[in-house]
């Protein structure tokens, strides 16, 4: 049981960076702009999420008496960060019309490099790595419980890896598929990134539509990069690991929509948790290997490609992403 909820609870630490990741592209991707540097935009809002609580928040009386009302305050300082960080991809993509995959191809390998010098800027501990204070969990007695009460495996599954994004994460979900589905505003979005010819002539601004799918991708990015770090142990590392990259393929593979996104990243983060775990827990199989725990890491990127080589086909991407878009055009 305990094996069980260990695995479960992991799961879900895992898929939170996922599902705000994938949400992050899908809004970008609706809009009928590509965000390849969802990666970079989550080193970027992990980063000054680190900045923030570890120098404005920590040993203060808010913090102390309020300790997740600073994670909320972090959580919206990390979503600035990523959207202030994706408005260089908007205005390369819809003012310049540059080409979406190389800029944030580009911004990707910025980020890293940035983060890097600003913590050693920052931090001066002649390290990049940032530590982030151990205030930002839930716990039992947060919701008036009392853990010697609750058997062991109801805690580790409920309380050992419950954060504030957790909440974040679903609510967006939910958010999301009612402002895609059922507003005006996820109407005019989806239009943007389907045929935004016939957008613009029903008097729908494309470029500011696209603008505004962009900062809202940037937004949810850079609380995946917060989000990512707890997950990671409670350290911002100027990396993700591949997080914004299998994001894509959790929106790919969730064919850019809320709910199925939601599905998606609780799959792959699933074997993640496998590569995490599998080569310390018992009854999980060493293949005959001395070091199977390489074979574990390996897992969730394997599982990428064998999914997304037998869903591409069905996937149906908006039909404009990627393509600039030229009001004289028709």
């Amino acid at each position: 049981m305990d094996v069980v909820a260990i695995i479960i609870s992991k799961t879900i630490l895992f898929s939170i960076p996922l599902m705000l990741g994938a949400l992050a592209g899908m809004f970008s991707e609706r809009s009928g702009v590509i965000n390849i540097a969802l990666e970079g935009i989550m080193i970027f809002g992990s980063l000054f999420a680190a900045i923030f609580i570890t120098k404005a928040m920590v040993d203060t009386p808010l913090a102390e008496n309020h300790p997740q009302f600073v994670v909320f305050l972090t959580a919206i300082i990390a979503g600035l960060a990523g959207l202030i960080f994706s408005l260089l991809l908007a205005y390369a993509a819809i003012r310049l019309k540059a080409n979406q995959v190389i800029t944030g191809t580009a911004l990707n390998i910025f980020a890293p490099s940035f983060a890097i010098l600003v913590a050693y800027a920052v931090i001066t501990l002649g390290v990049s790595d940032i530590p982030i204070p151990n205030l930002i969990k839930f716990s039992a007695s947060d919701f008036g419980l009392d853990p010697t009460q609750i058997p062991n495996w109801v805690n580790t599954l409920l309380f050992k890896n419950l954060y504030l994004t957790t909440f974040i994460a679903f609510f967006a979900v939910a958010i999301a598929f009612v402002v895609l589905y059922k507003t005006k505003f996820g109407l005019r979005l989806r239009a943007c990134g389907e045929h935004p010819q016939a957008a613009d002539s029903v008097g729908i601004k494309v470029l500011r539509m696209r603008y505004i799918g962009v900062a809202i991708s940037g937004f949810l990015a850079g609380i995946a990069g917060f989000s990512y770090s707890m997950a990671n142990g409670g350290v911002h590392q100027a990396d993700v690991q591949g997080f914004g990259f299998l994001a894509l393929a959790v929106m790919i593979f969730g064919n850019w929509k809320p709910l199925k996104i939601l599905f998606a990243a609780l799959f792959f983060s699933f074997f993640k948790t496998i590569a995490v775990v599998g080569s310390t827990l018992p009854g999980f199989p060493d293949f005959g290997l001395q070091h199977v725990e390489y074979l574990y890491r390996v897992l969730p990127y394997i599982i990428t490609l064998v999914v997304l080589a037998f869903t591409s086909k069905s996937s149906r991407a908006p039909k404009a992403e990627g393509i600039p878009y030229d009001p004289g055009t028709r």
